[in-house]
This record gives structure tokens, C-alpha cells and sequence, in this order.
């Protein structure tokens, strides 16, 4: 539940009080069309506002683009805020109604077939799901929640109050910081794809001896899978976020506050530096430097060295104004073609294509 007065006292520096009463709770989070008298509501346009007053919601939260229009529509029931991002309000308040961990401690606190090894170090409030394993020398800090069947081997370390959901594997002798969340079916630590050829021809596999050090606040989506180094560590900063879907191969170093879209790909030995955002499906090769402040359009790849903050986007990469016009022209190049090719045959005629 949350009441309007928390907001007032614990959010003020994010959230500005417009009207209402102060005593207004709301035990759901509703679209303005389903709202309750017990919602907390988001509105980002005057019909959304109306919706959310014609349908009497505890609390409402308005872009200041309408805040004039809250003040103007004041109810005695409902409490009005507004913000300059109603996507900051929802990570703000949304944590009130977020029962995520009722999916853990359903089971209680450590379900009996749960395997840990007896010198393994479990902190205060662990949450461990059905068969889930916990290694040899294996530390799972205090507050984490372990789900069903996840493997955490020999020689791990899991911070405090970090999440991992069912189905995640995090290999030997990997780190994972405070306050992280790792989802279904997400690896942490396969070896890296390391080979040699011999004279014959035969790969020789090239053992994957380093690990993966995480730092805290990094969320990792489903299905991911992040290498082991072949001698150091893979990195993935603090403040990460990870699609679903992601490849980060060995040896690679991703940099604070980053964002990785679904069906990012990584060659191994590259860095890439902070606040790096891409849409999907990119590709970085490898043994490359990415810049801090980079962004790259969907669809890109890099090939090179990225050496300045910016846009980019395109194959091969263009600053992104660039890149647009690239793919302008990619869509009338048939067109181009059947014109030059009608120039020709005026000029040459015996030289059309």
C-alpha cells in the first residue's frame, strides 16, 4: 500500500504536491481506464487526467506538462502529484506494490531440497527455492533470494540483497555484487569459445581459466550468457542493464551505467566505456575500444574503434545522421538504378546494363 503521504515526506525531491488529501492510499497500481478509488494512476495527457478524476483515483501522478490542468480539476479525495518524468515516478512508487519476493519465500526461507555444501557461507535472511545448489566456498550474502533449481558453484560470491530467479547458473570462482538481479536461464561464467589449431587442422581447445566479476546494481534479462576470462576476469561495472538475450564474450570490460538491448552481441577483448546505450541487435567485434557516451541504432555494428562520444549506427558505422542517410538511399537504389539506366541508353545505347 501507498499513501499520498509518504510521498509527500519520503519523495518531495522528485515529486511535487499539487493538490488533494494527504490521507488518500492505494493499494493497486491501475491504467486510467481501469482506476479504482483505491489506484495510484499515471497520466501523461489531458484525457488520461480525466479518465483517472472521472473515475475517482486515490492518487494520481501527472506530467508537469498538465499540472495546471490537476490544479484546475482539484477533488477532496484523490491526491495529485506531478513530476518531469512519469517513468522516474514509476521506479519510484512502484516499489510499494512490487511482490516479487513472495515468488521466493512462498517455499519459505530454505526449502529442504535445497543442496548447500557444508563450507559454503550463507549471510542472514537467504531465501534458497526448490533445488537450487550452492557450492564448495560458495558466499551468498545477506538478504538474497536463490530460485528453484539455480546453481551457484564452488568458490562464488553473491553480494547482499541480490535476486536470482530460477534456472540461473553462476560458475566457479564468479563475483556478483550487491543489489543485482540475474534472470531465468542466464549464465554467469561458461567458458569463453577459445580455440587453437593444430597442424592437422584440429581445434584445440584453449582452457578458460579467469572469471566474471560483476559490480552491484547490474540487472541481467533471461537468456544471457556471459563468458569467463581465458586468464583475468570479464566485467560488467556497476549499474549495468542487460537485456534479455545478450552474448558478452571473454575477457570483454563493460563500463558503469550501461545499456544492452535484446540480441546484443559482444566479440571477446573488448571494452566498451560508461553510459554506453544501444538498440538491438548490435554487434561489437573484437580486441576494440568503445568511448564513453556512445549510442548506437539498432541494427549496428562496430568494427573499429569508437573514439568519441556520440550516435552512430549502420554497417558498416556512420555517425547516425550519416547512417540515416545511408539507409535512405539503400531503399532507393532500384529506383537510382532503373534512372542511370535510362540515362545510359539516351547517352550510349549500346552500353545498358
Amino acid at each position: 500500500m501507498l499513501r499520498a503521504q509518504t510521498i509527500w515526506n519520503d519523495h518531495a525531491e522528485v515529486l511535487t504536491f499539487l493538490h488533494g488529501n494527504l490521507e488518500a492510499s492505494a493499494t493497486r497500481c491501475d491504467s486510467p481506464d481501469e482506476a479504482g478509488d483505491d489506484s495510484l494512476v499515471f497520466a501523461t495527457s489531458p484525457e488520461q487526467l480525466a479518465q483517472a478524476t472521472r473515475r475517482k483515483a486515490a492518487i494520481i501522478i501527472v506530467h508537469e506538462k498538465i499540472a495546471h490542468l490537476a490544479r484546475a480539476n482539484a477533488s477532496d479525495t484523490c491526491c495529485c502529484f506531478s513530476i518531469t518524468a512519469i517513468p522516474m515516478a514509476m521506479a519510484v512508487l512502484l516499489t510499494y506494490f512490487d511482490h516479487k519476493a513472495e515468488r521466493f519465500t512462498q517455499w519459505g526461507a530454505r526449502h529442504h531440497t535445497s543442496l548447500v555444501h557444508p563450507s559454503a557461507a550463507l549471510g542472514q535472511n537467504v531465501v534458497l527455492g526448490p533445488y537450487c545448489v550452492i557450492g564448495a566456498r560458495a558466499s551468498v550474502g545477506d538478504g538474497c533470494f536463490i530460485g528453484a533449481h539455480t546453481v551457484v558453484e564452488n568458490d562464488a560470491r553473491i553480494g547482499a540483497a541480490t535476486i536470482l530467479h530460477p534456472h540461473v547458473f553462476v560458475g566457479a570462482a564468479c563475483e556478483i555484487g550487491s543489489a543485482c538481479e540475474i534472470h531465468p536461464h542466464t549464465t554467469i561464467g561458461s567458458d569463453g569459445f577459445g580455440y587453437a589449431k593444430d597442424a592437422s587442422g584440429r581445434p584445440r581447445k584453449i582452457p578458460q581459466l579467469g572469471t566474471v566479476k560483476i559490480g552491484d546494481e547490474v540487472e541481467i534479462g533471461g537468456n544471457c550468457a556471459i563468458d569467463r576470462a581465458t586468464l583475468t576476469a570479464t566485467y560488467i561495472r556497476s549499474g549495468a542493464k542487460l537485456d534479455n538475450i545478450c552474448h558478452i564474450a571473454h575477457n570483454c570490460d563493460l563500463g558503469e551505467n550501461g545499456f544492452y538491448t535484446a540480441g546484443f552481441m559482444m566479440a571477446g577483448s573488448t571494452t566498451i566505456g560508461r553510459n554506453f546505450m544501444t538498440g538491438g541487435n548490435s554487434v561489437v567485434g573484437p580486441h576494440l575500444r568503445v568511448a564513453d557516451d556512445v549510442v548506437l541504432a539498432g541494427r549496428s555494428t562496430v568494427t573499429n574503434n569508437v573514439t568519441e562520444p556520440g550516435k552512430y549506427g549502420g554497417y558498416p558505422l556512420q555517425p547516425l545522421r550519416e547512417a540515416l542517410k545511408t539507409l535512405v538511399s539503400i531503399g532507393q537504389l532500384n529506383d537510382m538504378r532503373k534512372k542511370l539506366n535510362g540515362l545510359i541508353k539516351n547517352v550510349h545505347p549500346n552500353d545498358v546494363a
